[in-house]
């Protein structure tokens, strides 16, 4: 069984990004050692491992090995590839090591499902990711889908499954087949010379709302046990804790928790009171909850139906745009090919569901593409377009990637081929998807086809929506071939569930009816801890924020937001103040503060657009090393 420490149980429990990390200078001469550490680890604890399940008992080496790979805290509330560089250091000796013994075990040895299940059930244990009964649980739900795809790839390693998930670090990815495909971008487009600018908020433009994950529990008790020692707490099943302080808020919980109906509900109906003038509504996705080793298909249908069913309520005849996240899926993540025809491992259940309840809002031709692959595009209005991706089958822990990665290329050319035709329409687009696209664990390959295609299209292509991270954020694209001109911007939306140590919020768009551009943005918000010594009242929303203004900018285009991320370079009180806003004030991030080396890396988030291409990260950490300390007056 693959799906052990590093292979993504860290991963399948999460979805908070909160930090790039900034390499330091001599990180690849780290990466070269850490290389032959690796290698060496990996032979030890197999053959180590091996006398175990012979004899059943552990050597005091096989102890000491598994104590090196054990978890360390808080790592469940971060995205794998922002753990901090000693962390994602482990998790890629692990990777490595648990790997290449599981791999022996079924290609060498000929063992069984249930042995490997059984014997992982015990690493999963011994490794503290999750309870006993849990880590059956999760295991027994992607065990199958790890073993066809070990089998029917038989030249699959160790180091090129690790090299798919970390994409960094001693676990760099060297094998051609998943680095080497490409897609066909056509010739044209108008030339990148500078920096895309735009027009400033006006009079006359519309409003978006952006809703993102709202994460519904329907586990969720007030009361219960907010401090549980697993990844997703607050559940009826874990009970009522002894210390009343441990119990999970009326309201949610800053604590490793998701949402309670009650509090989905508020937030989606604050939004749709506070702006009933809104145009449209974008929603990117992750309506299920973190609770994944007990997900089921018909658990996920019910939440998915009860939460389009309230943007409908609520909405009524605007138009609610949708794209799925990852946890809609039940395995967590997993997303296969439309050419594996075993039904067992199918989403198609799920694209079926969307495609009938999205109906209500869009045209009836986007059913082809939502059943192929739950993606689509819309004509909203004249000239303006909206096209929705599902860029959860390039999350680095789809595990289908391992089996096909050039799968991926089908929706990307699918993409191409829609901006092409917008091009020739003269339409303006905005982009959906739920993951990042600059995310680190958007698979590398993909992430740089993407890349080409905005260049092709990056005058058509007028912003990008997504969620996924939780937090208030930005990022800034740049040209692939010249990192001094930037081409674009993707907003985040944050989301309405706390988890962990966020308060919720949403997110309201100004759009130039005739460009589409966004020339402006605000977060609405609650602080949790006030809401919860409040419960008996609905929460407190009140603005987080009017971009522009907040920052003494023009507006947000590309041009403006890549100035204000270079002045933020220079000036760490404005860093400072885009970080509170990013956590979107939640008590426990401001009561552990954000020292320097944290700005520098909620910094370079911005303007990283591909795992590894840390190009303008560089500059401006050139330039912020450089502040004098009478700067840090925050």
């Amino acid at each position: 069984m693959l799906s052990l420490k590093t292979l993504g149980l860290v991963a399948l429990l999460i979805g908070v990004t909160w930090a790039y990390q900034v390499k330091p200078r001599n990180y690849h001469k780290l990466v070269e050692q850490q290389k032959k550490f690796n290698e060496r680890f990996e032979k030890e604890f197999l053959a180590e491992h091996m006398k175990f399940t012979e004899s059943g008992v552990k050597s005091a080496r096989l102890e000491e090995m598994f104590e090196h790979l054990r978890q360390k805290p808080d790592m469940f509330r971060q995205e794998l590839d922002n753990h901090p560089l000693p962390y994602q250091t482990t998790e890629c000796t692990a990777c490595r090591a648990l790997v290449t013994t599981y791999l022996t075990y079924r290609r060498i040895l000929n063992w069984d499902r249930d042995r490997i299940a059984a014997q992982a059930a015990s690493t999963c244990d011994t490794l503290g990711i999750l309870l006993p009964e849990n880590c059956v649980k999760i295991i027994d739900k992607n065990i199958d889908i790890f073993l066809y795809i070990i089998d029917n790839r038989p030249s699959l390693t160790a180091q090129t499954i690790c090299g798919v998930i970390f994409q960094s670090g001693a676990c760099v990815l060297e094998d051609r087949e998943f680095l080497d495909w490409t897609i066909n971008v056509s010739p044209g487009g108008t030339p990148i010379t500078s920096s895309k600018t735009g027009s400033n908020r006006g009079p006359n433009d519309f409003k978006i709302v952006h809703l993102t994950d709202l994460h519904y529990d329907p586990h969720y008790r007030t009361g219960y046990n907010a401090v549980c020692g697993e990844p997703c707490c607050c559940r009826e099943a874990q009970g009522i804790p002894e210390n009343p302080e441990e119990g999970a808020g009326e309201w949610g919980d800053y604590r490793d928790c998701d949402s309670p109906w009650k509090a989905v509900e508020d937030a989606v109906r604050e939004a749709g009171r506070r702006h009933p003038d809104a145009a449209y509504v974008y929603h990117t996705g992750d309506i299920i909850d973190h609770g994944v080793w007990e997900t089921t298909i018909s658990g996920n249908v019910q939440s998915i139906t009860r939460t389009n069913n309230l943007l409908k309520t609520v909405f009524g005849t605007t138009p609610v745009y949708n794209v799925l996240g990852n946890h809609e899926i039940t395995p967590t993540n997993v997303f296969a090919p439309s050419h594996i025809d075993r039904p067992d491992f199918s989403p198609s259940w799920v694209y079926e569901l969307v495609a009938d309840q999205w109906s209500n809002w869009l045209p009836a031709a986007t059913k082809q593409t939502i059943l192929q692959g739950g993606f689509y595009t819309a004509l909203v209005r004249p000239g303006f377009r909206v096209i929705g991706l599902n860029n959860n089958d390039a999350y680095t822990f789809n595990w289908w990637i391992l089996y096909d990665p050039a799968y991926l290329r089908g929706q990307l050319q699918w993409l191409h081929d829609t901006l092409l035709e917008a091009e020739k329409a003269g339409e303006k687009v905005h982009i959906l998807a739920h993951i990042p696209i600059g995310a680190g664990t958007s698979f590398v390959t993909w992430a740089r086809q993407y890349r080409r295609i905005l260049d092709r299209f990056w005058n058509t292509v007028q912003a990008h929506f997504h969620g996924h991270t939780h937090a208030d954020e930005f990022n800034v694209f740049y040209s692939a071939a010249n990192s001094q001109h930037a081409i674009n911007v993707a907003f985040n939306g944050g989301g309405t569930v706390p988890f962990s140590n966020f308060n919720p919020n949403y997110i309201v768009y100004y759009v130039n009816p005739q460009t589409f551009e966004v020339t402006d943005f605000e977060s609405f918000y609650f602080n949790l801890t006030e809401a919860n010594l409040n419960p008996q009242r609905d929460p407190l929303w009140t603005p987080l924020y009017s971009f522009s203004q907040d920052f003494s900018i023009p507006n947000v285009s590309p041009a403006s937001l890549d100035t204000l991320a270079r002045r933020f370079g220079s000036t760490p009180s404005d860093l400072h103040r885009y970080w509170q806003l990013k956590v979107k004030r939640g008590d426990p991030f401001l009561q552990a503060g954000c020292d320097g080396e944290c700005l520098l890396n909620h910094l370079c988030e911005i303007v990283t657009n591909e795992a590894n291409d840390d190009r303008k990260c560089n500059e401006l950490v050139s330039i912020f090393r450089q502040i004098d300390d009478d700067k840090w007056n925050w």
